[in-house]
């Protein structure tokens, strides 16, 4: 199986059912939506670029919903943690009067903890369990006590070696940030199935260790950002075939010297 088709799987198998309407209306999530903000790490801010997730999600509310005008604001910043986050939340989250936040964290907390030499994680500059779930939960208060809606991301891969002791220790992290969606009822979008089953499919069908999804096994590559989008939107409950009525015309926007 191709590489596209193993996408364009993954995406359908994550889609909530939601019904085509010859004339796309917003999913409820949506309603009164007119301003996202995307917060996160350097996976979210290099995701601001041409075909980036962030980019591609803007795009594709802006040409499904033209009428509702949904302004998407990247609030990533490379190398942050929930302790980075929490800390610039209300200038950088709240203070924007976004109707709906994504929040995606988690990879730097767990990954930063393997650096300078400490193989279980547990270095200085990593965030342990505890601290992370007391920064989500705090942010997804905030920003339900402002009347903003909130959605949940998971991390994705820490290397495409998905036996490694990252991504282990990422599973109790993700693990939490979806107890945390349960407890304040948002939504919570999940990558790893989607990226887990992308990556073995794809190291089965080329029996090599080249990575699939990211540049270097953490950053999104232009698949990677494109598995992200579709994700969200379908997480979001925008039925891939009202994606792909507009696919073509979001291509055009992210490659306009082509047509």
């Amino acid at each position: 199986m191709s590489l596209a088709a193993l996408v364009a799987s993954a995406i359908v198998a994550t889609s909530l059912g939601a019904q085509t309407q010859a004339h796309p209306v917003p999913p409820p999530i949506l309603e009164g939506v007119h301003r996202v903000v995307c917060l996160g790490d350097s996976i979210t801010q290099i995701g601001e670029g041409p075909g980036g997730y962030v980019w591609l999600i803007r795009h594709y509310l802006h040409d499904l919903y033209p009428d509702q005008n949904i302004e998407t604001i990247n609030a990533g910043i490379s190398g942050h943690k929930s302790t980075d986050m929490i800390a610039r939340f209300k200038h950088d989250v709240l203070d924007r009067k976004p109707d709906l936040v994504t929040i995606s964290v988690g990879v730097n907390d767990v990954w930063h903890g393997f650096y300078d030499g400490h193989p279980k994680g547990n270095g200085p500059r990593g965030v342990n369990l505890a601290d992370f779930v007391t920064n989500v939960d705090s942010m997804v208060t905030q920003a339900q006590e402002a009347g903003c809606k909130v959605v949940m991301l998971s991390t994705t891969v820490i290397y495409e070696n998905l036996r490694s002791p990252e991504n282990a220790k990422a599973a109790r992290y993700n693990a939490a940030l979806r107890d945390i969606a349960r407890t304040h009822n948002c939504l919570f979008i999940d990558f790893q199935r989607p990226f887990r089953t992308l990556i073995r499919d794809y190291q089965t069908a080329t029996g090599g260790h080249d990575n699939c999804l990211t540049v270097d096994g953490v950053h999104m590559n232009a698949v990677g950002n494109k598995v992200m989008a579709h994700v969200i939107l379908t997480g979001l409950g925008i039925s891939p075939k009202d994606q792909e009525a507009v696919q073509k015309q979001v291509e055009t926007e992210q490659n306009p010297r082509r047509q």
